[in-house]
């Protein structure tokens, strides 16, 4: 979908429903999370494979990354090194949330947040227990494939 803005994707989408219902304190958390969410969800219908790196903490995800570092950019955050969204960036959410409905991932994603409630940093601790965490060595791809 094409906006005055830019371009945005679903992931784009599925990131501003996470900053509006969560409380992602660091970027960190937000990577392991995803990486968990698909990981538990049995409905990936995300458009194309999510690739993770592992690292010694946790794992990174290079799009989600750059998703993040273009909302960084248009300025849809509160205040710099915060992850909430500002005025601008609820009404991008806002304007697109619908397009959410037609796709399973963004509410399992949504649901495991609310079974985390205010205690996101738990992911942190909890992907070292994740078995396809545990059996990749540092710098290698963890890849899920999209599952329609």
């Amino acid at each position: 979908m094409i906006t005055s803005s830019g371009l945005y994707s679903l992931n784009h989408l599925l990131l501003l429903r996470l900053f509006m219902c969560a409380n992602f304190k660091r970027e960190k958390t937000l990577h392991n999370f995803l990486y968990l969410a698909a990981v538990k969800s049995n409905t990936r219908d995300f458009p194309a494979a999510y690739v993770f790196i592992k690292l010694r903490n946790g794992v990174h995800n290079f799009q989600v990354q750059g998703i993040v570092n273009e909302f960084k950019k248009a300025s849809f955050f509160e205040s710099p090194g915060k992850l909430v969204l500002n005025k601008k960036g609820r009404e991008l959410y806002y304007g697109f949330a619908p397009l959410l409905k037609y796709h399973k991932f963004p509410q399992a994603c949504l649901n495991m947040a609310t079974s985390y409630g205010l205690n996101l940093w738990q992911v942190d601790h909890e992907i070292f227990f994740e078995p396809s965490f545990k059996e990749k060595k540092v710098g290698e791809k963890i890849v899920f494939q999209p599952i329609h």
